[in-house]
């Protein structure tokens, strides 16, 4: 599968990805994915039982694998909430989990959110950050940390605290540092402010987390999938760094929404040539989800809105 054949699908991600297994094998070189947090979000679009979580998100794996590269990464942005005054531990046994049924957990890393609204328990610090959970089939994925880095004049280890270098790994390389690109951090510092306007999903992060995540471990022309798109930024995200994209979405509204907002997306880029396929399609499967919300019910005005 390749760039020009990007897609947004509107189905349930099980049989989306059985059908991209099939017919292209694996393909994928990342997955970004905000999958449900447990039921915390149960009202606005469903949830998995905390006593299931690790079983069900196993599946989820046993899914990705036939589509992922076998030096590729799946990334999950998920934080457990505190439940009874300790952290709920449904997380950590997915981690747990997933390690179990043969995957490596390359690293953690962060999405911290200076502006974040004051959540969770008033009685603990405000919650500003959230996790990025690293895993791929290999201990050696494929990663270009300098990808997004910037430039600095102290590569290497430099401590200048120290007069004199010793033994340590701190002061090796004391007085060699040099000019060039760093490595990126760990994290990735935005706010929530910065989530795209005028769009109803209730649970999106801004598109510089996957941005982010895309330069550091999705090679040139590659492709990156999200089993649990929602708004589907990662395909927005995809479209800026000139990558492919494939994207589930199981909610009828979130996709219609989804799909008018990335095709426009690809558009104001002046990008039709590089997702030449979703531009040919798009009128057509509009129009389709247009009549199909007439049939449903759905007030004119509403889909005049959002047509």
């Amino acid at each position: 599968m390749f760039r020009d054949m990007s897609r947004l699908y509107g189905e349930d991600c099980f049989t989306g990805m059985n059908y991209l297994a099939n017919a292209y094998g694996q393909f994928a070189d990342l997955v970004i994915t905000s999958p449900p947090y447990a039921e915390q979000r149960k009202n606005q679009y469903g949830g998995i039982p905390e006593k299931d979580y690790p079983e069900w998100m196993v599946s989820v794996g046993e899914k990705i694998k036939p589509i992922l590269k076998p030096n590729g990464s799946a990334f999950i942005n998920i934080r457990p909430h505190i439940e009874s005054g300790e952290i709920s531990d449904y997380v950590l046994k997915t981690r747990l989990a997933l390690r179990e049924a043969g995957w490596k957990e390359c690293e953690e890393l962060m999405w911290i959110k200076p502006d974040s609204p004051p959540l969770g328990s008033t009685k603990r610090p405000r919650r500003a950050w959230e996790s990025i959970l690293w895993f791929s089939p290999s201990n050696q994925p494929y990663c270009d940390p300098k990808a997004g880095g910037t430039e600095s004049n102290r590569l290497g280890f430099e401590q200048s605290k120290f007069v004199e270098g010793g033994k340590s790994h701190i002061h090796g390389g004391q007085s060699k540092a040099k000019k060039g690109i760093a490595r990126v951090k760990d994290y990735i510092e935005v706010g929530t402010s910065r989530v795209e306007k005028g769009l109803k999903h209730p649970a999106m992060f801004p598109i510089e987390v996957p941005e982010y995540l895309i330069r550091l471990c999705c090679p040139d022309n590659g492709m990156v999938v999200d089993p649990f798109g929602g708004s589907c930024t990662v395909a927005r995200a995809a479209i800026n760094e000139d990558v492919g994209f494939c994207c589930f979405e199981i909610n009828d509204e979130h996709y219609e929404e989804a799909y008018r907002v990335t095709r426009d997306h690809i558009i104001k880029s002046g990008k039709e040539s590089m997702y030449r396929d979703f531009i040919e399609l798009s009128d057509v499967i509009l129009g389709e989800l247009h009549e199909q919300g007439v049939r449903a019910g759905i007030g004119e005005k509403e889909l005049e809105l959002s047509y």
